[in-house]
């Protein structure tokens, strides 16, 4: 039989297929054998600020960092319950500080504070298992600390490669490998130790390669070579042959069908079927629970798309932007996509079109387009007078707004002049919608929509938000974090 297997924040080797960042949201149940690397740092996102020597994350990147890992950390539950063997590739031990809870505000106008309250959070969280000790600490003189068995035809071929980055004590681990004195572990198995899973969960030091020597590149592209290949075939057929022992030693008969009547039924299996069938209710309504707050999470969020999007997405975002200002949007029967649409307000009409852009400012191509729009609008039957059209652009969208320069290019302003389009950067209708959405005020959603009106060939100039004299205080938990000191890992009871 074929076996399956799928890495997770880690690349075999000439395998690129095999394998899935941190950020997917990709079951493991599909798979035999799952190769794990908790290595974040390619999650932290834009906008970390630094907290007591460690970067501490923005509240949309801390809370994808703690949805991840409980996602993980769940799918290796359930990898392991289904009997799936699990590698962890021990990455170093990394601390960020996470939001933890709603902000606190105190004090009014410049004496305005908002607390903002963090936690301590660790990568190694993203797995099943508690350590009573984990460290960082690189080195390469590793040596069996008991006879490997299964793990010694891997071991023989990987040790050169082999460095580790951390070394660890845990109840839950069975140490295998050892640093040089023999009195840290920096590998191990679990089994029998997790629920009541049959797989096993393998910990292993780092695997430690000149990906450049396994690496070639051809017309800019980089790819894996032969020695790549190899090696990542060596690799894989390393991990299956651990997994073919587990597998061979925990074999047992199957339960026959017969053996099952009440006749040999022991008294305490119904009652704990029943707690099951009970917890396993609990499990489906939570779930029902968590992914309704999610879609609303999600629908709460859609204005932050403006910042970054192109496309649909962007032009939902902006619809969304309009309504909460006030504008009516009025959908032609005949319409391709959701923004060809009209926008009413106070007895005018606006028409819009929408760019994003993700290295460069906008071009005359989309206001030749919202120019033809216009001529089209106005030539359909019962329309007296051109619509104010708008050009919504979000250039530069995979950067950051401070490296961001001119939007739309000189071209796209004459245009945008010789037909009295209004210009509107959709970071800036971000800014004002949001306001307009919290604090429900009519007067301010009104000269938003004025100065729309007013500009003719010119960049929006919204009104200012009502100054928030505040200052941002970070503010750790005591509790999480001395709590965080002392256990690397929650356990899975």
């Amino acid at each position: 039989m074929n076996k399956s297997l799928i890495s997770i924040g880690f690349e075999i080797p000439g395998h690129s297929d095999k394998s899935l960042s941190l950020s997917s949201d990709q079951s493991l149940l599909d798979y035999d054998i799952i190769i794990f690397r908790p290595d974040i740092s390619g999650m932290y996102g834009y906008g970390a600020e630094q907290y007591q020597g460690k970067l501490c994350l923005s509240d949309d990147a801390s809370f994808n960092l703690r949805e991840k890992a409980e996602h993980w950390r769940q799918d290796l539950i359930n990898a392991y319950d289904s009997g799936k063997t699990v590698f962890i590739f021990l990455s170093e031990l990394q601390e960020v500080f996470v939001t933890a809870g709603l902000p606190e505000s105190s004090g009014d106008g410049r004496s305005h504070v908002t607390t903002r309250h963090v936690d301590l959070f660790q990568n190694y969280r993203m797995i099943p298992i508690s350590f009573e000790e984990m460290n960082n600490g690189r080195g390469r003189e590793i040596r069996p600390t008991r006879e490997l068995n299964g793990l010694s035809p891997y071991w023989t071929g990987f040790k050169d490669v082999s460095r580790y980055e951390v070394h660890f004590s845990s109840k839950m681990v069975a140490p295998l490998l050892g640093t040089k004195s023999g009195n840290k572990a920096v590998g191990g198995i679990v089994r029998g130790k997790l629920h009541s899973g049959k797989g096993a969960i393998i910990l292993l030091p780092e695997l430690d390669f000149d990906e450049s020597k396994f690496t070639a590149e051809k017309n800019r592209e980089t790819f894996w070579n032969k020695k790549g290949v190899q090696f990542g075939d060596k690799l894989i057929s390393a991990l299956v042959e651990i997994d073919n022992e587990l597998n061979a030693q925990k074999q047992r008969t199957p339960t026959p069908d017969w053996a099952t009547s009440t006749e040999f039924r022991l008294q305490k299996e119904s009652v704990i079927e029943n707690q099951i069938i009970g917890l396993s209710t609990r499990v489906e309504s939570l779930q029902a629970r968590k992914h309704g707050l999610l879609c609303e999470l999600e629908k709460e969020a859609s204005l932050k798309r403006l910042l970054y999007e192109s496309g649909p997405a962007l032009e939902a975002a902006i619809l969304d932007a309009l309504g909460t200002l006030g504008l009516e949007i009025k959908h032609s029967k005949e319409a391709e996509s959701e923004f060809d649409a009209v926008f009413t307000w106070g007895g005018h009409r606006f028409l819009g079109e929408a760019k994003g852009e993700d290295l460069q400012a906008i071009d005359v191509d989309k206001i030749s387009q919202l120019e033809r729009n216009l001529s089209e609008d106005y030539a359909s039957e019962g329309v007296t007078e051109y619509a104010k059209g708008i050009l919504f652009g979000n250039a530069f969208r995979l950067q950051e707004l401070s490296g961001r320069t001119e939007y739309f290019t000189e071209k796209c302003i004459a245009t945008a002049k010789r037909i009295k389009a209004a210009l509107v950067r959709t970071p800036d209708l971000f800014i004002v919608a949001r306001y307009a959405k919290e604090s429900g005020d009519a007067d301010f959603s009104k000269k938003c929509i004025e100065a729309i009106l007013a500009a003719e060939g010119t960049v929006v100039d919204f009104p200012s938000v009502p100054a928030q004299n505040g200052k941002i205080v970070i503010k750790a938990e005591a509790k999480e974090s001395s709590d965080a000191q002392n256990q690397v890992a929650s356990p899975l009871d």
